[in-house]
């Protein structure tokens, strides 16, 4: 071969080699903490028949409690039904766990991630995909709950639900929901 095809040889390997590194580092951003709660104007967009949602509670730098500080922000906004709302939770780096409002029993600081992660676990939700789970929270199958844990925000979902008359006509309208719904109000969310 001659010089001038081991030269574009060389080129193309070295710009590959840049291309997977850009990549790489594109990826890597995309696991920034989120920081901003959303508005209840913009959740309110994002969901089927646009309810007018009011502020039910919305905490944007939690008070410390008993010398732990919470490192926790959230909004929940309902609308006037009282059944369909959407709540988005942010954590930061802390070793409170919010649960408890005590230290995590290992005693250690957990990232946002990590935390909002522990929390996703903790709903008995039918799991969708990794990190998307859906269900409901009431005893009765009134609502449909979805959430989405994604880094270190947690995003719930819930609408109410027509009467069914099985446990499997009452999943699969809720997994309905979280596969077609679940995306926007995410996206709106973060």
């Amino acid at each position: 071969m001659s010089a001038k095809t081991w030269g574009i040889i060389g080129a193309v390997v070295v710009l590959a080699a840049a291309g997977t590194t850009t990549a790489w580092f594109l990826e890597r951003d995309t696991t920034t903490d989120y920081k901003t709660l959303p508005t209840c104007d913009k959740l309110s967009a994002a969901v089927a028949g646009k309810p007018a949602f009011k502020v039910e509670q919305n905490v944007t730098d939690a008070a410390d409690i008993r010398g732990l500080h919470p490192a926790y922000s959230n909004i929940r906004c309902v609308a006037a039904d009282g059944l369909t709302f959407v709540e988005v939770d942010l954590y930061q780096a802390s070793n409170m766990n919010v649960v408890t409002m005590g230290k995590y029993s290992d005693q250690q600081v957990h990232d946002g991630a990590w935390r909002a992660n522990d929390i996703f676990a903790r709903n008995n939700l039918y799991p969708l995909k990794p990190g998307i789970a859906y269900g409901t929270l009431s005893y009765d199958n009134a609502t449909c709950t979805v959430e989405q844990v994604k880094h270190n925000a947690n995003v719930m979902f819930t609408v109410p639900m027509p009467k069914t008359t099985t446990l499997e006509q009452f999943k699969a309208q809720c997994a309905q929901i979280a596969q077609t719904q679940m995306p926007k109000v995410v996206d709106a969310a973060l």
